[in-house]
């Protein structure tokens, strides 16, 4: 018995706590009930049954107030020791007072009440003149009726009525209540029904009164209750790949307090490993693009409105590449001369440059000192590029980075090598003197005038040994047939005078160049044109003079 009664208790306790609160505004309730009289003494107790009617307005889940209507009516008196009547018994309640609930709203919520108000009796029986004694002499209050064989005796009375008890009310749905007991305890003060001869029936005035009510309560108004909620977080919400996890939280709202809840969790990035409120995603080698974490909350002991479930979204970002500029100063240089080439850099996801390649269409690269900026993946370096050998033209330079997780960019910066200037122009020939011919017997004979005028000559080539002598020898219309080659045995006999003559001037034969010249304006002449190093000569007319064919004469005598 101990252990039914350990675990109705129980199961009591589990009722009282496992529900939602929904408190209806209002409530009317019909039952049955059963009215012991004068249950204190044994001997003058007797029943009733009959009906009760209440309505209560709740002002919250723990106060309300009722109004209520109730009637029994009994149907057997025990007169004296062993006369036993059959009356037509009536008694009215109408009370009013408060009530106070424990755990209103939930599936069983117990009660208290204290109300008063008032009690109406009426009571009625007839007796045999054979049992009545002569006279009959009834009490202040009682109606004698009689008739031909028995006497009709009736009462009625009112009196203040105070009742104070509780009950249990089930739940049955949100708009109806079952009410398996409600037990008070009903005093009364009403006068005992005498009657001269028979005794008193019920002396104890119905002072000691209990009354057992059973039945439904219909409920109105009041708001259902509150669904239980959900609310999810992930941090970050935004991120790159590699840069994670994500950190999942829920916050459950309007459960039952003692329950314990259950936590199933689910992403549309696949597994996560998820523990109570919290949940972790592994964003480790997630594509670009918006994932979805959901958590369900269950609470196992309620049967409605027992879960809740909620999302929250985070962005795995796309990767940038790194951004690379890159410049080279100056803009064109001469060969030989050096460029600078600075290269800067950074990532717009913070990633560290792992690589750095250069390359260039010429020249030598050589990459120097690379420093670091104050944001991650920012950097600045620094090369030189060496143009020794590079040809004339534009000189293409690449730099490409790569960061630690595989992306790059790249940069293209070019510059100009210059072609080298031409040398400096040296001046072609100079006429620096000139020897007229004008023996008649000897045309192309060096006289000593054309002596003095060679010995100047060979002055300025031993003062200039890097110079050289050009030798024009000329000859007139007149002049062409007196002698065989007379232009050409001029310029031949002024540079043997030059080489080998009686002035031993021993200058290099490689150094004096003997040429004659078609043109016939000038006359019988020989002039020296002195010519320098690098430079050339210009004048078109003449011919160089082949020595070895020149006739053994060579004073160039006319012919004869």
């Amino acid at each position: 018995m101990k252990k039914h009664l350990l675990t109705f208790a129980c199961l009591f306790l589990f009722a009282i706590h496992g529900a939602a609160q929904d408190i209806p505004k209002a409530e009317i309730y019909g039952g049955y009930t059963f009215l012991r009289f004068n249950a204190s003494s044994p001997t003058n107790a007797f029943t009733a049954n009959g009906g009760v009617a209440s309505f209560q307005y709740n002002f919250n889940q723990h106060i309300g107030i009722v109004g209520e209507f109730g009637g029994e009516h009994n149907g057997s008196l025990t007169i004296g020791s062993s006369q036993t009547l059959h009356p037509d018994q009536t008694a009215f309640t109408y009370l009013f007072g408060p009530r106070v609930f424990i755990n209103k709203g939930g599936v069983v919520s117990p009660f208290f009440e204290f109300m008063v108000g008032g009690f109406h009796n009426s009571r009625s029986f007839s007796l045999p003149d054979s049992l009545l004694p002569h006279p009959v002499n009834p009490i202040s209050g009682v109606t004698e009726t009689p008739s031909t064989t028995t006497t009709k005796f009736s009462s009625t009375q009112n009196a203040a009525a105070l009742l104070l008890g509780g009950g249990v009310d089930i739940r049955l749905g949100r708009k109806v209540a079952f009410r398996p007991i409600e037990l008070d305890y009903v005093p009364t003060n009403f006068s005992p029904f005498n009657i001269a001869g028979l005794g008193s029936i019920n002396n104890a005035k119905w002072q000691q009164n209990l009354r057992y009510s059973t039945g439904l309560a219909f409920r109105f108004g009041g708001a259902p209750p509150i669904p239980p909620r959900a609310s999810c977080t992930a941090t970050p919400t935004e991120l790159l790949a590699w840069t994670g996890p994500v950190n999942a939280t829920v916050e459950p709202a309007d459960f039952h307090p003692k329950h314990d809840l259950t936590y199933n969790w689910s992403s549309t990035s696949g597994p996560l490993g998820g523990q109570g409120t919290s949940a972790t995603i592994d964003t480790t080698g997630l594509a670009p693009g918006n994932y979805t974490i959901t958590a369900n909350v269950v609470d196992s002991k309620a049967k409605q409105n027992n879960s809740a479930s909620c999302s929250a979204s985070f962005k795995v970002k796309q990767p940038q590449n790194p951004q690379v500029g890159c410049s080279i100063s100056p803009a064109s240089v001469k060969p030989g001369e050096p460029l600078m080439v600075t290269v800067q850099g950074s990532s717009p996801d913070g990633s560290r440059i792992e690589k750095r390649n250069f390359s260039t269409s010429a020249g030598a690269l050589k990459e120097g000192e690379t420093s670091v900026g104050s944001q991650p993946g920012e950097f600045t370096t620094v090369a030189t590029l060496d143009t020794t050998n590079a040809p004339p033209g534009t000189i293409t330079v690449n730099v490409g980075v790569t960061d630690v997780h595989g992306f790059s960019g790249s940069c293209v910066a070019t510059a100009s090598v210059n072609a080298p200037p031409p040398p400096p122009e040296v001046a072609s020939e100079t006429l620096i003197s000139e020897c007229d011919f004008n023996n008649s017997k000897k045309l192309a004979r060096i006289d000593n005038q054309c002596k003095a005028i060679l010995d100047e000559a060979a002055l300025r080539m031993q003062h200039e040994p890097s110079g050289k002598l050009v030798i024009v020898g000329y000859a007139s219309d007149m002049e062409e047939g007196l002698a065989n080659d007379v232009e050409a045995l001029r310029a031949a006999n002024a540079k043997a005078y030059l080489t080998g003559g009686e002035a031993k001037q021993q200058i290099d034969g490689n150094r004096v160049e003997a040429r004659k010249s078609s043109a016939r304006d000038i006359s019988n002449k020989a002039r020296f044109y002195f010519v320098p190093e690098g430079g050339n000569f210009t004048l078109n007319d003449t011919t160089i003079v082949d020595e070895a064919s020149l006739p053994a004469d060579r004073t160039g005598a006319p012919k004869k």
